[in-house]
């Protein structure tokens, strides 16, 4: 297992190994995840910021730009809608978060020495938000069309169940993993330091507030993704064959009609095994294998190097 480390300029190992523990408990696995998929996870994480950040940077000097914009990575997000939506909802809910800090204390929003989009690329006349550009890209008006997030949707009604039995403390522990992200606080430039000596350690790139907020949305989504597809995997692994209805043995099940497979998952927190290593795997596994043609057996694009793909994206 290949594990990824992070040295910023004082020597420090930065990682979210803290952070993502505290995610996948959010998530519904096991109070104490398996450290070494942790680890894993960590990695996986951090190779996908990466490449995008790679394919951002791509596009960022085809713009004629020399920094990493929130466009530039909001534009490989447009072919998924879905997603678009969440980011769009995400601003919307991060917006509401500073306009009440800013009226119940509007001194401790004054920070020095940070750079806006417009003053780090004069090319950028306006500070552009997320929500302005997903509108730019979103010639078909798909987005604004979406009225139900059916991943969130099925994220709380796992939640609903694992709280069903829980007691106070753990409710509360539940509850901060639930508050966990890459970021470690809502104003101005406080959470972003960690995640971009994380992923940017050597200041090659030059990246804005903006996009780094926009890779805090994608890392934390890669997460849950991980964890959502763990669980679907789990159901497939109760499976029997002649027996259509076994993966609803066991009362797995909310309402297998309405809320989809997502929500697999034992009512009460204890009876949740942890995620292992093996089964994060698997998810990679099925979600990296290309495509097979219409007779199941070659691939016509086989001897054609894949293309780079992204869990969230």
């Amino acid at each position: 297992m290949v594990s990824y480390f992070t040295i910023d300029a004082t020597g420090e190992v930065a990682n979210f190994q803290k952070e993502i523990s505290n995610m996948m408990h959010g998530f519904g696995d096991n109070p104490n995840p398996n450290a070494a998929t942790v680890v894993l996870v960590e990695s996986i994480v951090l190779q996908q910021l990466r490449s995008i950040l790679q394919e951002a940077s791509i596009n960022s000097n085809l713009r004629g730009s020399k920094v990493i914009s929130n466009y530039d990575i909001i534009y490989l997000m447009r072919k998924n809608i879905l997603k678009l939506k969440r980011l769009h909802d995400y601003q919307l809910k991060i917006d509401h978060i500073e306009k009440s800090r800013t009226v119940s204390s509007p001194s401790e929003n004054v920070i020095s020495n940070i750079m806006f989009d417009d003053e780090k690329d004069p090319t950028i006349k306006k500070r552009r938000t997320h929500i302005d550009i997903i509108r730019e890209l979103d010639e078909y008006e798909e987005v604004c069309q979406i009225k139900f997030d059916v991943i969130d949707y099925l994220r709380k009604v796992r939640a609903a169940k694992i709280t069903e039995s829980m007691s106070y403390e753990k409710y509360e522990a539940y509850h901060k993993a639930r508050c966990s992200s890459f970021r470690s606080g809502y104003g101005l430039g406080k959470g972003f330091v960690k995640i971009e000596q994380w992923i940017n350690p050597t200041k090659e790139l030059k990246i804005t507030l903006l996009a780094l907020e926009v890779l805090c949305f994608i890392a934390y989504e890669t997460v849950a993704e991980v964890v959502d597809a763990v669980f679907l995997i789990r159901q497939d692994a109760k499976k029997k064959y002649g027996d259509p209805f076994s993966k609803f043995e066991g009362g797995h099940f909310c309402n297998p009609v309405s809320l989809n497979n997502s929500v697999y998952i034992k009512s009460g927190y204890e009876g949740v095994p942890a995620i292992t290593v093996a089964e994060v795997r698997e998810v990679l596994r099925r979600y990296f294998n290309p495509r097979i043609g219409m007779n199941g057996l070659f691939y016509r694009n086989m001897c054609l190097d894949l293309p780079v793909r992204f869990i969230t994206l």
